[in-house]
Order: C-alpha cells, then sequence, then structure tokens
C-alpha cells in the first residue's frame, strides 16, 4: 500500500481523531433576552444528531440554490402575503394563524434591518428561505407553522443572543423542539435532533428514572405534530427547510422520519395516548413513496432500501439505513402495527447483504461504495448493528457489531517482512505488514546503538516499506513500531529483527 512521506501527517493524523466534540450533550436555552448554555442529559450528542454529509453538489447546482434561498425582498414579500391569503381563502388557516404569521413575517423583515455582519446573514437566509417557499409555491398551509416557527426564532435569536458556535444546539423556555445553527443559514428546526430528545425523555421513563418528565415527552411529541407537513398525497413529513449538501429545501430524511415514528409508538404505549401512534401511521407511506417525495428506493444489492436524503437517490449511508429499519420494526412491536412489520420486512434483507460491503478490513465505510466513517459514523453503525442484534434481527448484524467492536479497541498488529539481507551502498526496501491504519516508524541501529535511520509515515492496513541505504557492513537492529490513528486510543505494536549488511562486491 502507498503512504505518506511527510511525518507531519502522521502527527496531524494523530491530533484529528484525538478531538472529540466540545459541546456534546449541551444545548443553549434561550429566555426571554437571556441565554445560557447548559447541560440536559435528554439533548442527544453533536455525533448523535449530526446530518451525514451528502457527496459534494455540482457547483451549478448549488449556485442555484443558494440564488433561490436570495429571493427578491420585494417578490418574496408580495409571494409570502399571497401565499397566507390564498390559504386563508381556501379556509386551510385560521385567521388568527394568518395575523400572526404575517406579523412574524413583518417584524422579522423590520429586525433584518436593524441588524449588520454575520447575524444579519443569518436572519437574512431563513427570511429568504421563506420567501423562496413561496416563490416556488411550496409555502402550502401545512408548511407554514414549521416555516414560520423557525422565522420567529431566528427573529427573537439574532439581535442580542450570545453568537453560537457551528452545529450548536439552540432551545427556547416552554418548547422542547430543538434547532441547529449551521454558520450562514441561521437556527434550523432539526426534526432528528428533536426526535433523539423524545425518545431520551422515553427512555428515562421506561426505566422508571428520577429524570422522568412526561409532561416534557407530551410536550415535544405534540409540538413536532403540530409541524408536521403534509408531503404526499397521502402522508406527512417532518422537513428541513434549509440548503444542504446539493438538496434545495423542503427535503426529508428517512432516518429522521423513521426516528419521529419510533418515538411516536413508544410515547403512544408508555402514556396510554393513541393519537401517538395515529400520527405515526400518517407517516409510515414516506417508506412507500420514492424520491424525491418519499424515501423508498432500489438498493445497490437489489433489494429495496430507505433512503437518508431524500434528495440524493443514489446515496446509501449504512448507519441511516439501519436505523430506519430500527424505527420501524420498534413502532410495530410497542403498538402492534402490521403496516410497520411489513414495511420493515420489505427493506431488512437489502440491509443484510448491504451490510458487509461496509467493511473494509480494519474499519467501516459510511456509506455504500464510498468514503470511510469517522470515529462518530464508525460508532454510530457498530452502536446500530448492535442494536439490530440485540432485537434478533439477523446474526450478520452481530457479527459485524462484534468486529467493529474490534476495529476500535484491539491494538494495531505489525509484522517486519524483511529482507534480513542487504549490501553496503546498495538501497534495501524494509517491509512490513500492518494490520490497521497507523502511524509507522521505523528505526535502524548499529550494535553500539547508533540510529542510522529513521523514518515515520501513514500508512493504511496492507504491505508498506521503507527504503534504507545502508552504508557499511555489520549487523544492524530493525525495529518496527505501528501506533493506530482512528480511535485516539493510542494502541501500539512493534516488531524487530536482524539485518546481516556485507561488503560491497569487488
Amino acid at each position: 500500500m502507498g503512504y505518506v512521506k511527510r511525518t507531519v501527517l502522521a502527527a496531524t493524523a494523530m491530533a484529528v481523531v484525538a478531538a472529540v466534540p466540545a459541546q456534546a450533550g449541551q444545548v443553549i436555552v434561550v429566555d426571554g433576552d437571556h441565554a445560557q448554555r447548559v447541560n440536559d442529559p435528554a439533548v442527544p450528542t453533536r455525533a448523535e444528531a449530526a446530518l451525514p454529509m451528502p457527496a459534494r453538489p455540482r457547483p451549478a447546482v448549488a449556485a442555484a440554490s443558494r440564488a433561490r434561498a436570495r429571493a427578491s425582498s420585494k417578490r418574496g414579500r408580495r409571494a409570502v402575503y399571497a401565499a397566507l391569503r390564498r390559504e386563508l381563502r381556501r379556509k386551510h388557516i385560521k385567521r388568527a394563524d394568518y395575523r400572526r404569521w404575517r406579523r412574524t413575517y413583518v417584524r422579522s423583515a423590520r429586525t433584518l434591518r436593524r441588524l449588520s455582519g454575520a447575524r444579519a446573514t443569518q436572519l437574512r437566509y431563513v427570511l429568504t428561505s421563506v420567501e423562496s417557499l413561496a416563490l416556488r409555491r411550496r409555502l402550502g398551509a401545512t408548511r407554514m407553522p414549521a416555516a414560520f416557527l423557525q422565522l420567529e426564532r431566528n427573529r427573537q435569536y439574532w439581535p442580542r443572543m450570545p453568537y453560537p458556535g457551528s452545529r450548536d444546539q439552540v432551545s427556547f423556555k416552554g418548547s422542547q423542539i430543538l434547532f441547529v445553527y449551521f454558520p450562514g443559514e441561521g437556527l434550523q428546526l432539526h426534526p432528528l435532533s428533536t426526535f433523539k430528545k423524545a425518545n431520551a425523555l422515553y427512555g428515562f421513563c421506561d426505566r422508571g428514572e428520577a429524570t422522568c418528565d412526561e409532561a416534557a415527552l407530551r410536550r415535544i411529541l405534540d409540538e413536532m405534530t403540530a409541524l408536521a407537513v403534509k408531503r404526499g398525497p397521502n402522508f406527512i413529513a417532518w422537513e428541513y427547510l434549509f440548503y444542504f449538501g446539493g438538496g434545495t429545501p423542503p427535503w426529508m430524511s428517512g432516518m429522521a422520519q423513521a426516528t419521529g415514528i419510533q418515538a411516536l409508538g413508544r410515547a403512544a404505549k408508555l402514556l396510554g395516548e393513541p393519537k401517538y401512534a395515529e400520527t405515526a401511521r400518517r407517516a409510515l407511506p414516506a417508506f412507500e413513496t420514492p424520491p424525491p417525495t418519499g424515501v423508498r428506493t432500489t438498493g445497490p444489492r437489489g433489494g429495496t432500501a430507505y433512503l437518508q436524503y431524500s434528495f440524493a437517490p443514489r446515496l446509501y449511508i449504512f448507519n441511516a439505513f439501519l436505523q430506519s429499519l430500527i424505527g420501524l420494526y420498534d413502532f410495530s412491536r410497542a403498538v402492534d402495527d402490521a403496516e410497520a412489520l411489513r414495511l420493515f420486512h420489505d427493506a431488512e434483507p437489502e440491509a443484510r447483504a448491504e451490510v458487509p460491503f461496509s467493511d473494509v478490513g480494519d474499519w467501516s465505510l459510511y456509506n455504500y461504495a464510498g468514503h470511510e466513517s469517522d470515529r462518530d459514523y464508525h460508532e454510530l453503525l457498530r452502536e446500530f448493528l448492535q442494536s439490530m442484534c440485540t432485537r434478533h434481527l439477523g446474526q450478520v448484524y452481530c457479527v459485524y457489531a462484534k468486529k467493529y467492536r474490534g476495529y476500535q479497541v484491539d491494538p494495531p498488529v505489525v509484522t517486519y517482512a524483511g529482507p534480513t539481507l542487504g549490501t553496503e551502498d546498495e538501497p534495501v526496501a524494509l517491509s512490513f505488514n500492518v494490520s490497521k491504519l497507523s502511524a509507522v516508524e521505523v528505526t535502524v541501529t548499529r550494535p553500539d546503538g547508533r540510529v542510522v535511520f529513521d523514518r515515520l509515515a501513514t500508512f493504511r492496513r496492507g504491505d508498506g516499506s521503507f527504503t534504507w541505504t545502508p552504508r557499511g557492513p555489520s549487523t544492524f537492529t530493525v525495529r518496527v513500531a505501528a501506533k493506530e490513528l482512528r480511535t485516539g486510543l493510542g494502541k501500539r505494536d512493534s516488531d524487530t529483527a536482524q539485518v546481516e549488511v556485507e561488503n560491497r562486491p569487488g
């Protein structure tokens, strides 16, 4: 295998894998004109709530999507007012909602005129996103609650609240919903993060813990029910309203949809509230509908698969697919729903066939035939595999959950492969084999302990070598040491051998 001939790259790689999310499990809570960062055991970590990044969009697509988000204020304003009037005239919204949402839009535009710099950029993006929806006639009655709530929260936040870090989570007193800050795109309603919080609240109560808060669980699910959008002719969805990785809003996530269905089903059983199960059932047909409206597609192994992103029909993300299946399965068990169980069985064979293709021998892939997982996504995939195993849904999930755990905790194995003979002044390849991505150092010493050769570089799993030219006959000691790079645990291995260097002939 090839290697990077720069010691600094090996050091950089070690520093990268050692990094951890700085704000794990934290949320900025806004209370009136104050905000503070607090730890909340129900709030997911950044890694848990993160949306895996799709493939980089084509520049033309990205530019067009951003242009739509920067809709003309004059044209956009007229379109927003027209959309509100149209839905009121059709009696799809109440007059009180019409007045409230129109006031939100007007007050947001006035607030924007008083802002400048980065704070203005964030609010402008959200404001013009609403205008863009209206201009494309996508601002219908069921999408208005989420669109105008998001606009109102950004209007409240940006004039004076503390500037958040990228991907910080934000909530507002009196509400359980989580927003996430995306630089340049403001605070964005985040269904996946919010439904993961709902699942955590459910878990506290299901286990009888002191942190159980049934009122908070009811509140978060009631709020999310009110924000569900009629996306297809026969189903509701929880949408994302910002440009992301080539996807123009509004788009949906199969993973977030299934996590919501899972949380609603669990709560329905725990709280004795059939209405939550009914909401979840209205969301199930997303897994019957092809993209870009829904998330059902044909997977790379020929079976039914569920997409992470409705706008990316050929991006097959392993962890997202498994969580979609887990959500459907858990809902079917919680409320004895045959349709959810059928949807699970439709796609589980494809997942079983795909899982072996996530293995690269010492780590996992993030997507089918794609790039490798980072540390967080590898752990997320391992957790979902273990969840499938624990639910007795197939031995393959147990096998790979155990294997991927081993990739995280097992030390590297490095073996010197030769040669053991050499000739002075003639280059020799000091070869070795390493079992996983590592920083590999080869040191050559004379019998008196003096180091005559020392090199460090990053090598992937497989064979590698360093070229050394001995400068005189002797018996040299070659030591090969490897330090794994992915997990940050710094586990090591080494091997040594003797190399006899003879006089140059003649």
